[in-house]
């Protein structure tokens, strides 16, 4: 592989640990910021639900964006845009005023995020582009786990204004190296785009011949946005893992659970490129969905600690929906279709944001949160049906 297209590679990790990588490590913010504003932690984190939603019907900017501009300008601007508000928010003392200014935050989010790294890479790269979008995706929780302590550090030592000064140097020096060397497509530097057989673009035999056309108003995408959504809910479990573990009786094992599941999320994003890139795009949904029922079942059934935490760490695999949701966008549709396909589905996302509180309810409801892993098995199984019934179609269409 020639020092260009590491160099992409190296530019799309930087760019999502700047943008999804800071995201992640938020969690940092959220008791100071409660009690600067004399607020409760969970109005500080509906902020998260805010600029989520609005993120996913704002998601059609983005593809608008980088068609109309240069991709450097648009990184660079929703970069410092980003970075301003990040600012701003140490220096505010009205929740209300915090919420309202996510609703921006959603917007930028929208174009400030890790869609652009996925079309980027799809772009460059024809052979391995699915291990290749783990690996970037998967430096979000590398860089979320380093900037976590630090964040933390910052605040505890220096105060809010610090740490979240600290969190916009992050959200801006990291997107230079895209905005000097990355590109949308690797013709615009002369290049073609990557394969394995020496330079020359052929058609693997699992990906598709005939492209299925893209319409808002066909079932098969109706259905993928099912998928899309149901897959990526059960990320938010993430959230009650501490709340599990205090209600088994066992609130030392709630921060080991939480370690799990994120290693998890390394592991698995890996394991579903690899499965995209040997096995075919149309498997990926399939081992996504099969391998959290079996974390759900797991973690459903065991009250031993080995047993939990291995339940855990093979939910990580819930965050590997967008590589398996973007591998069989392109398998059904094309990759000339994709940047489109991709950005409709992103609006109905945002509906995944309300995860954390569907749980959150089942356990107010309930007074257990067993039933949350019950409800991921049923949700995995719709996407799985799902998954089949978009890939009969577009195999009946060909």
């Amino acid at each position: 592989m020639k020092c260009t297209y590491l160099l992409v590679i190296i530019c799309c990790c930087l760019y999502i640990g700047a943008c999804t990588g800071t995201a992640n490590a938020y969690g940092a913010f959220i008791v100071p910021l409660s009690e600067q504003m004399n607020a409760l932690r969970g109005t500080v984190s509906l902020a998260s639900t805010i600029y989520g939603i609005v993120s996913g019907l704002c998601a059609p900017l983005m593809l608008w964006a980088i068609r109309k501009y240069p991709l450097r300008y648009v990184m660079m601007v929703t970069a410092i845009c980003s970075s301003l508000l990040t600012c701003s928010f140490g220096f505010m003392n009205n929740v209300y005023l915090y919420l309202a200014t996510n609703v921006f935050k959603g917007v930028l989010n929208a174009i400030f995020s890790s869609t652009i790294i996925i079309i980027v890479i799809g772009n460059w790269f024809t052979d391995y582009r699915s291990s290749i979008s783990a690996l970037a995706l998967g430096f979000s929780g590398i860089a979320g786990a380093l900037y976590s302590p630090l964040f933390s550090h910052m605040v505890n030592t220096y105060g809010l204004k610090a740490g979240f000064f600290t969190m916009a140097f992050f959200q801006l020096v990291l997107v230079i190296p895209a905005f000097l060397f990355l590109t949308l497509t690797p013709e615009e530097k002369d290049y073609k785009p990557f394969t394995t057989d020496n330079g020359k673009q052929t058609t693997k035999k699992h990906e598709t011949i005939y492209p299925h056309p893209f319409k808002v108003n066909d079932p098969v995408f109706y259905a993928l946005c099912v998928v899309s959504v149901l897959m990526a809910l059960l990320i938010h479990i993430n959230n009650h893992l501490n709340g599990f573990a205090r209600s088994l009786g066992k609130p030392e094992l709630g921060p080991l659970l939480v370690s799990s599941i994120m290693l998890g999320n390394l592991f698995f994003k890996f394991i579903a490129g690899i499965v995209c890139d040997k096995l075919g795009d149309r498997y990926g949904v399939a081992f996504g969905c099969l391998t959290a029922i079996l974390g759900c079942a797991i973690m459903l059934v065991s009250s031993n600690n080995i047993a939990l935490l291995i339940g855990a760490f093979i939910l990580g695999t819930a965050y590997g929906n967008q590589i398996t949701t973007s591998a069989l966008i392109r398998h059904v549709y094309g990759n000339q279709q994709y940047a489109d396909v991709f950005a409709a589905q992103s609006v109905p996302y945002g509906l995944m944001y309300f995860g954390s509180m569907i749980f959150g309810y089942i356990y107010d409801f309930t007074g257990s949160y067993r039933p949350c892993f019950t409800l991921g098995i049923i949700l995995q199984l719709i996407a799985l049906s799902c998954g089949f019934y978009i890939l009969k179609t577009q195999k009946n269409n060909n």
